[in-house]
């Protein structure tokens, strides 16, 4: 089956951890591609918090795939930095909550955007569409790690401020398999966590 045949859900999604039946709500409200990785990601305990992989990310006619070098980030104007629908341009992508994994995952993640390059592994700080104050956390080494590595994106503040885009290039001719393939390939190398992380 190619990802062409694939129709976008438009569900929004739900704290799987926290939910005793989340394969039956993966199978509902995440598209089919994607569905086994999430699944491995939950049974590690790793939070994801959106994904897409449709028809709709499909490249347009000219086939160019959103970079980001290709974006207008403003630093100053941050309302009229891209929101994270950018994220799915020409590409399939999982969310990852990036301050709920362990240090070992968050090494794992820094190795991932080593070795498959950081067009494939998005670091994205957010700046939200309703401001509010919240007081930091601790300000560790990871989260160091990870800021100088970021970039801005804008979206709502019901999903973490610092979150991992892991992506996959797809065209007309890619299949569900390929992409099963690839998400699953990176989920099975992240180590299994608690839930207090």
């Amino acid at each position: 089956m190619l990802i062409t045949e694939i129709k976008p859900i438009g569900k929004v999604g739900k704290k799987l951890l926290e939910e005793k039946n989340a394969d039956e709500i993966i199978e509902k409200i995440i598209e089919k591609p994607l569905q086994k990785a999430c699944k491995i990601f939950k049974n590690k305990n790793i939070e994801t918090n959106m994904s897409s992989c449709n028809r709709k990310n499909l490249p347009k006619k000219d086939g160019k795939r959103m970079e980001k070098e290709d974006l207008k980030l403003d630093d100053k104007m941050h309302y009229f930095s891209p929101n994270f629908t950018v994220a799915g341009k020409g590409y399939a992508w999982i969310m990852i909550n990036y301050d709920k994994l362990s240090d070992e995952n968050k090494e794992k993640i820094f190795d991932l955007q080593n070795e498959l390059s950081e067009k494939r592994i998005w670091l994205i700080y957010s700046m939200y569409y309703v401001k509010f104050k919240t007081a930091e956390a601790i300000y560790t080494k990871y989260k160091k790690r990870f800021d100088e590595r970021s970039f801005r994106l804008i979206y709502h503040n019901q999903y973490p401020r610092r979150a991992v885009f892991i992506r996959m290039p797809i065209s007309n001719e890619t299949t569900v398999e390929e992409v099963e393939k690839y998400f699953c390939e990176i989920a099975n190398q992240m180590a299994d966590q608690t839930l207090t992380q």
